[in-house]
């Protein structure tokens, strides 16, 4: 599946992780902050994207609903969908704004109780948490990347602020003597950067 996401900046925070968990499952997801540079023709990006994907997820709700970005994406693609039997376009409810009426009809996936990974299911067609979880965990196998387990931080591939390899990461852990926490988490050798937490 190759999967534009048509969504409005405004809801980035619910979009962007289910996102990346189609990523995980195999899905070549076109999303503006992951595919757009600076320098870009926004309208040209847009347009060459859409002419591409086999599916167009419209996340929809009360900001999309007001975003004319938005409405020109959804509407390009049910124009082509008229023309191209194979584009599949899929509203993914945010909220309780109600679909346009030639949204109405089509299949949707709610997204209104944030359960990410449900919502990925059903948009791929994974039948259960059990399969989601192998499918990801395949495609991060398959992938080839680099990756290692630091307690008190968790999954890491490279450093979030010079993009060091995960092997120049070491993991630290540290006593509060006084209150009586342990702390740990991972540090980067090559620029400082220095992430933890209580555990």
């Amino acid at each position: 599946m190759r999967a534009f996401i048509s969504h409005n900046h405004r809801d980035k925070p619910q979009v962007a992780p289910l996102a990346a968990r189609l990523r995980l499952l195999g899905v070549d997801v076109w999303l503006d902050s992951w595919e757009i540079r600076p320098g870009d023709r926004i309208p040209g990006k847009v347009n060459e994207a859409l002419g591409l994907v086999d599916t167009v997820m419209v996340f929809w709700s009360t900001n999309s609903s007001k975003s004319p970005w938005v409405n020109t994406e959804w509407e390009a693609a049910l124009t082509r969908r008229l023309r191209d039997d194979s584009v599949r376009v899929i509203p993914v409810v945010l909220d309780d704004t109600p679909l346009p009426p030639l949204l109405e009809p089509i299949m949707w996936v709610s997204l209104v109780d944030g359960d990410v990974d449900r919502a990925a299911r059903e948009l791929v067609g994974v039948d259960s948490q059990a399969e989601l979880l192998k499918t990801m965990q395949r495609t991060v196998e398959e992938s080839g990347l680099e990756y290692r387990y630091f307690h008190g931080f968790g999954v890491i591939v490279g450093c979030p602020r010079c993009g060091a390899p995960s092997s120049k990461l070491e993991g630290w852990s540290a006593v509060d003597h006084t209150r009586d926490d342990m702390y740990a988490g991972v540090r980067c050798t090559e620029c400082g950067w220095d992430k933890g937490g209580e555990v």
